[in-house]
């Protein structure tokens, strides 16, 4: 499933992010950019909306189905 994908690649950033680790967090960010590419018309708008605008704390919450996703400045 194309979620479950991207709920791995984003802890897989957030893990590269945390260990300050160039690589992962390029590797993950272009599989990010690439599951979203291949599957654009398979995801929610709200999802690929947060996607592509670098909001990896909401898509994240998106993806764990949490409500309260705070609005961003655009008010999506």
């Amino acid at each position: 499933m194309i979620e479950e994908r991207l709920k791995e690649t984003l802890s897989s950033l957030q893990q590269g992010i945390k260990n300050s680790d160039a690589s992962a967090i390029t590797g993950s960010l272009r599989t990010m950019d690439e599951l979203v590419g291949l599957h654009r018309s398979e995801l929610d708008p709200q999802l690929v909306h947060y996607l592509s605008r670098r909001s990896y704390e909401k898509a994240q919450m998106y993806l764990e189905g949490k409500d309260g996703i705070p609005k961003g400045i655009c008010g999506k």
